[in-house]
Formats: C-alpha cells, structure tokens, sequence
C-alpha cells in the first residue's frame, strides 16, 4: 500500500510538472493603483485546455472516480501572482497569493484553497506554483472556477515577516482580503472571467482549520459579501487544547515542529508572555527561534527536536498545563484561536483520514458532535473519514472529493 502511494505520488508529479513547463510565461502586468485592496500582479504562465484533458486521462487512471472531470474541462487557464493589502497587527502590509482564471469570457464562482502547515518560503504557493497539490487546482479553473490560493503572512510577498501561525485573526483577514482583491482583479478589463460573490472555500490541516475559521467568520459578519456556496475542511486542528492535550499525553509524538512552531509564533507576534523555556527543555528551547527562519523544513526541525515528549517539553508543562497560574494565558490564547461549533448556515463536509497520527481523527469526530450538539441539521453537515491514508498522502483524495462534490454544486 505504501509503495503505490508513493507510485501515485510521483506519477502525479511528473503529470503536472509537463503540463505547467510545456506553457511558462513570465510576463509582469501592473494593476489599478486605485483600487483598494489589488497593488500588482505577475502573469505566471498559461495551461490548455488540451494539455489538461490529455493529463487527466492518466490521472483518471489513478483515481477512476474522476472520469468527471475531463468532461467539465472547458477552457484555457492563466496563472497570477497577485500582490495585496491587508491589515496585521493594526499595520497595513502587502502580501500575495495565486489566482487561476479561466481564458473563457464568462461569469465564474471563486473556489479559495488554504494550504497546510509549512515553514520553508520556497515553498510558497506563488514560490512554488508547480507542486503537486497546487497544479491540481490550478487545473480545476479550467472546469469554471477562479481559482485563490493565498500565500499566508510570512511567506511570498511578506516572507520577512514572523508568520502568524494558527492566529485566527490575522489568517482569516488576510483570506478575505485576497477575495476582494481578485474581485478588484476581475474588474480589469483585459481580464474576461468575472467573479461572482459566490463562494466554495477548501482547507487541509493548516488550511482546514483557516478554513473554518473563515466559514464562522463570513457568517457571522460578512454573508451580506460573501455567498458562501460550500465549506470543505480536511484535518485540521480546530481545537489547539484539544491538540495540546493529545501531544502531550502520548510519549513520542512524531511531528514535534508543530507545537515548536504554534508557541514561537505566539511568542514573536505577542500574544503570549511565556519564554520558550516554560514550555520546552532548554537545549531545545535555545534552537528553536532560528530553526524557524523559513529555510528550514518541517523535516529539518523534526531533527533537532525530540518526538519523545518527556525530553522535549518540560515537566511543568506536561504535568500542569491546565491548573499552573504560569500557563493561564496560553490556556487563554489557545482558546480564542480555537474554532468552536455553530449552528452553521452553509453545508459543511469534515474530512478526515483513518490513519492519521498528527492530527487524530478523534478530532474531527469530536467537531463534528459539537456541530450537531449546537443544532445543525444532517442536511448541513457530514463527516467523511478516508480508510487507508494517513495525514501527509490524505490531501490528494480528500481534494478529489471535494472537487467533485464542489461541481456539483456548481450552477
């Protein structure tokens, strides 16, 4: 099993790396300078429709439920980098992300895609426009979407600053924001797909738990702007306290960069007062700001870390988190950083793979209760757990099936 995920792995690579090398284009366009939100955008490179139908024959292959798809293919796609503003920490910041649109005049949803956890810069999505995941969905535009992958603070466009990791705030204002200034990009003239306020928005660890954090938001304060259409929500670490409590109460956890990375961010951006040694052992305490420099990979921490909790974190912080005076404000940050339930008003799918040990499926089984604890109807909301995949090769299938549910709901 193991072996021919990694066959479709690396067949999927060398599938959409020809697509995007076969139609590289490097052309710098400037943007309206009065518009709010837009400053600029660089034209990436183009896919045919051609090219992505001959490629989706082999990745149907693959995964045969996706005959689908070639089917829906109508349309060239450009590729952008834009550059835009958003607001961090009361200061206003320019930041970037991807934007697809198809080459077809018309009138198109705009899907929005958050990323998963990463600390290297080169990967970026606009560092990195050809990995596999985000070729994927650049391919999707050419099915009738406009397609937005933001970069996040700290990487692209703004990788000098500290990124804001698992900061609910700034995360889903920076979402918004680039939304809006794809709506400003659309305006342009010389740009033929026009956005709609329809809106399908889609996550994956890191980016499923931004995602629900945008979903409560719009909500809550932005439905008469937004039309959310759908929410997809893979793995994510909805609940920090409930994450925390699950690290540390196993005794090697094997992505220890994660809790390294959470507190350091918290740390640098000044939501909590707590110095690295209340939480990890002073060697590792010592390391971990440069280890987060973005040339690092998550690999790379790992290494220089422990997985075995007891040497890693110190024995206050795994024996007294939740009753030490020392730790009420982490208590404090990792809640208002949590997603709680709602009686939500877009359908809602909660994926999740059966093998995942980052990330345990307890949680998302635990949101999903909470879900239907505060009222939501079956029609509104379901839970999907993936046998046979774990957190890193989960991402792929749970991308497919939400595609496809997304298509479906497309008018």
């Amino acid at each position: 099993m193991k072996s021919f995920k990694l066959y479709r792995f690396y067949l999927l690579t060398v599938i959409f790396s020809g697509l995007f090398l076969s139609s590289c284009n490097k052309t710098d366009e400037t943007g309206n300078t009065n518009f709010k939100y837009l400053i600029n955008n660089e034209h990436k490179f183009d896919i045919t429709a051609q090219n992505t139908k001959t490629k989706l024959l082999t990745f149907q292959s693959i995964y045969p439920e996706t005959a689908l798809f070639g089917t829906k293919v109508a349309s060239d796609v450009e590729v952008h980098k834009i550059t835009y503003k958003t607001n961090f920490k009361s200061e206003n910041i320019q930041v970037s992300g991807l934007v697809c649109l198809p080459k077809t005049a018309g009138d198109y949803p705009i899907l929005c895609f958050q990323n998963g956890t990463n600390t290297e810069n080169s990967l970026a999505p606009t560092e990195n426009p050809t990995d596999e995941l985000f070729s994927i969905l650049e391919s999707v535009a050419s099915m009738g979407f406009i397609v937005v992958i933001p970069d996040y603070i700290g990487f692209g466009a703004s990788s000098k600053l500290t990124h804001p990791y698992l900061h609910a705030e700034s995360s889903t204002q920076s979402i918004l924001d680039i939304i809006r200034a794809v709506k400003e990009f659309g305006s342009e003239d010389k740009i033929v797909a026009k956005p709609t306020n329809d809106l399908f928005i889609f996550g994956y660890s890191q980016g499923g738990w931004a995602t629900l954090q945008l979903q409560k938001t719009i909500e809550k304060n932005y439905s008469s702007e937004f039309k959310l259409i759908a929410s997809s929500c893979g793995a994510g670490p909805y609940s920090i306290e409930y994450m925390s409590a699950y690290i540390t109460s196993r005794a090697n956890y094997p992505m220890p960069y994660f809790l390294a990375y959470l507190i350091n961010s918290y740390i640098s951006i000044g939501l909590i007062n707590n110095p690295l040694t209340d939480i990890f052992q002073a060697k590792y305490a010592a390391k971990i700001p440069g280890l987060f420099d973005g040339k690092h990979s998550g690999g790379s921490i790992n290494s220089e870390l422990s997985d075995s909790m007891a040497e890693l974190l110190t024995p206050e912080y795994l024996n007294q988190y939740a009753t030490n005076t020392k730790f009420t404000n982490l208590r404090s940050v990792f809640q208002a950083n949590s997603v709680s339930a709602w009686n939500i008003t877009t359908p809602l799918k909660l994926y999740h793979c059966g093998n995942d040990e980052y990330i345990p499926v307890s949680l998302s089984q635990k949101m999903f209760q909470d879900f239907k604890a505060a009222g939501v109807p079956d029609s509104l909301i379901q839970i999907k757990i993936i046998p046979g995949y774990d957190h890193s090769t989960g991402v792929v299938p749970v991308g497919l099936s939400t595609i496809l549910w997304f298509l479906s709901l497309k008018k």
